[in-house]
Formats: structure tokens, sequence, C-alpha cells
């Protein structure tokens, strides 16, 4: 009998180890979200996303799930990996504008991290960066800041 409890309370052990680090992944990638406040409707990986209050949560290093808090909009984004920088203390979201009101969302960058997540060019982007060319107007580069969820 004392050697089933033993192998039970061995059983117990390993599943609260277990418990205990799937418990700390699901923490670490709560603490990785941040908020994004985007005053303008954009476009990320082909979808289209209206102005609103932003959840942008990292399931990997490929993909984020960006969220909008009020209207529950979601869409996944496949991202790259880039830059070897410095650590930034300020996370933003970087958009290409294009003919006036054309927004493109292009690169995620999250606090506390020294790489940032870089979209790809759609082929809707290349066009509205085509036309803007040809109109002699340039493309702008605007930021939203992040704030990460505590």
């Amino acid at each position: 009998m004392s050697r089933i409890s033993k192998l039970g309370r061995l059983v117990l052990s390993m599943s609260l180890v277990a418990g205990s680090f799937a418990l700390t992944s699901h923490l670490q990638a709560q603490q990785g979200s941040v908020i994004a406040r985007v005053p303008f409707a954009f476009s990320a990986n082909g979808q289209q996303f209206a102005a609103g209050q932003y959840e942008i949560r990292p399931l990997n290093g490929f993909l984020l799930l960006v969220s909008n808090i009020t209207t529950h909009q979601s869409g996944y984004m496949m991202v790259s990996p880039s830059g070897l920088r410095d650590i930034q203390s300020n996370g933003r979201l970087v958009f290409h504008r294009y003919n006036g009101n054309e927004y493109f969302l292009s690169q995620i960058w999250m606090p506390g991290r020294s790489e940032f997540s870089q979209l790809s060019q759609t082929r809707r982007e290349r066009e509205a960066m085509l036309v803007a060319k040809s109109a002699s107007s340039r493309g702008n580069v605007v930021e939203a800041l992040v704030t990460p969820i505590r």
C-alpha cells in the first residue's frame, strides 16, 4: 500500500510541476500583450481593420493575434522577426500611409524586446505605393504607441 501512495504522490507532483510550466508560459504570453489606440482604419496581412483600440498578443515568433477591444474583430498576423537593436523601452506600431488615407501596418515593436515583427507588403500596398509614386506624392510613416497590459 505504501508503494502505491508513493507512486500516486510522484504522479501528483509531476502533474503540479507540468501545470506550473503551462501556467508560466500562459502568463508570459499575457505579459507580452500590449494595447494600442489606432485613430484610423488600416490594412494588415490583407485584412481590413477599423479605427479603435487593439490588443496585440504574440502567439509565437511568427504569429500575432490582433483584436479590437470594442468590436472583438480579430485577425492573425503572420510576421517575420527582424532587427537586432537595443532593447526598446516603448513599443509602437509603424504604419505606411499612401494617397492621403490608406494605412498599412508594417512593423510591431513590443516593449522590452530588441527585435520587431515585420509584416510583408501585400499586393494592395504595392499598388498604393505605385499610385503614390505616379501622383508625385510620397508615402509617410505614421506610428501609434503601445501600452503593455499589466
